[in-house]
């Protein structure tokens, strides 16, 4: 595909692209035929995408979607532009960088009821055409799009935005060196990103979710994982933290941090913080609101065994949500925590403890069989041991899943089993302290 294509160009490659993804990338035949249909040049483009096909659904969505390698790592997975989309509706969207136009199409959607102009804007060409044919491809059913939707290629500090639009920006974190996690290595560079967001309705911003920057007052940041993986860090600005709060049922509060957790099926949890956070005060690993926070320590498991969810971590938020669970944190500010009681189980993994004890192999075969479980999923933290290798050693020990947990407090390794939530009557109900 080339920027430069008329209309029937566009036409016949859409044309080769459903025959490469119907028939496959690898049949000689078909590549010959897809370079009689539209050239060398086109056909490696045709061929690149249709081998990123089954990436591109996986990520995106149902339907056909034009990239590259590059750009679809770059791109938003469905779930998580489907919910940030809804932050930023009520104004017209101005989608920068929008690449091959993934959170174009979900913000499409989003404002479709409301006919909300929508303009994605990218610097490269290439990325314009793409997104131009994907919104064309996977926004067939709304017949508004031609009047609404917008794609233009320019440097965003040359648009003049108008006051009070609604600004989403992707700033591009790779380059063929690697991926980029400090904001000021971004394209375009951090001062253009805050100027781009001075006196808009509503302001998100995609980023790394390593990335530092300043907390501000006025700010808000929003770490999101995806089926337990934290995908990216999000800047919320003006409006757009309270439209945030209203889709996730919780008061989002300025100057402060958030995690939210996405299922499978695009369903939201999140946990909030009620104070603004200081990172000079920051408890170790854990982060924190005041120098004065206190989480307790525990030096073995309790009844229960708690894993928060990985954009809480992301977010240094595991301090406030101990506290807020009354739970203790075992072996240092990057262990597993435990308590007398499960927490929040759509913000973390929750297991009651039915044994726990010394992490020696020969004992813990011994344990498994006589509980006649087996590790169906082991959490390391902190330890040398090797989870994939353990599972396959532990496979045979007997017929019941469970989860095995093995840590290091201040003293020594631990290890500890618990019960899967979704099979209560899967092993013993017993509780074997220090086993």
């Amino acid at each position: 595909m080339s920027s430069g294509f008329d209309s029937a160009d566009l036409a016949r490659c859409e044309d080769a692209l459903r025959l490469a993804i119907e028939y496959g990338v690898w049949d000689t035949a078909i590549t010959a035929k897809l370079r009689s249909m539209v050239g060398e040049t086109a056909a490696a483009l045709v061929l690149a995408t249709a081998k990123l096909h089954p990436k591109a659904q996986q990520k995106l969505g149902p339907g056909i979607w034009w990239c590259t390698e590059r750009s679809l790592q770059q791109s938003t997975a469905r779930q998580v532009a489907d919910l940030k989309a809804e932050w930023i509706a009520g104004a017209p969207v101005y989608d920068l960088c929008c690449g091959i136009g993934g959170d174009t199409v979900s913000i499409a959607r989003a404002t479709a009821s409301s006919a909300t102009p929508v303009v994605g804007v990218d610097l490269d060409p290439m990325m314009v055409a793409m997104a131009t044919e994907n919104l064309r491809l996977n926004l067939e059913s709304d017949h508004s799009i031609d009047n609404r939707c917008e794609l233009k290629c320019a440097a965003i500090e040359s648009l003049g935005i108008p006051s009070q639009s609604s600004i989403q920006i992707d700033p591009d974190r790779r380059d063929d060196c690697g991926r980029k996690t400090r904001p000021q290595d971004y394209a375009p560079p951090w001062p253009i990103v805050q100027k781009s967001l001075e006196g808009c309705f509503a302001g998100l911003v995609k980023l790394a979710p390593a990335a530092e920057i300043d907390d501000h007052p006025d700010h808000h940041r929003v770490w999101i994982s995806l089926s337990g993986s934290v995908r990216e860090q999000s800047l919320l600005v003006a409006r757009a933290i309270d439209q945030a709060g209203e889709v996730v049922s919780q008061a989002l509060k300025p100057g402060s941090r958030s995690a939210i957790a996405i299922d499978h099926q695009g369903r939201p949890a999140v946990f909030s913080s009620d104070h603004p956070y200081h990172a000079d005060s920051a408890n170790g690993a854990f982060g924190g609101r005041s120098a004065n926070d206190s989480v307790e320590w525990a030096d073995k498991p309790l009844a229960w065994m708690v894993d928060p969810d990985a954009a809480i971590r992301a977010a240094g938020l595991t301090a406030e949500f101990a506290t807020t669970n009354s739970l203790a944190a075992l072996g240092g500010p990057a262990g597993f925590l435990t308590g007398p009681e499960s927490a929040r189980g759509d913000m973390a993994i929750c297991e009651p403890v039915i044994w726990n004890g010394a992490c020696d192999d020969r004992k813990l075969r011994k344990t498994l069989r006589s509980l006649d479980v087996y590790p169906v999923r082991i959490k390391t933290r902190g330890v040398a041991q090797n989870p994939n290798v353990l599972e396959k050693r532990y496979r045979d020990c007997g017929q019941h899943p469970v989860t095995l947990w093995i840590g290091k407090t201040a003293r020594r390794q631990f290890a500890a089993i618990t019960r899967p939530q979704d099979s209560a009557a899967a092993c013993d109900e017993r509780i074997v302290p220090n086993g």
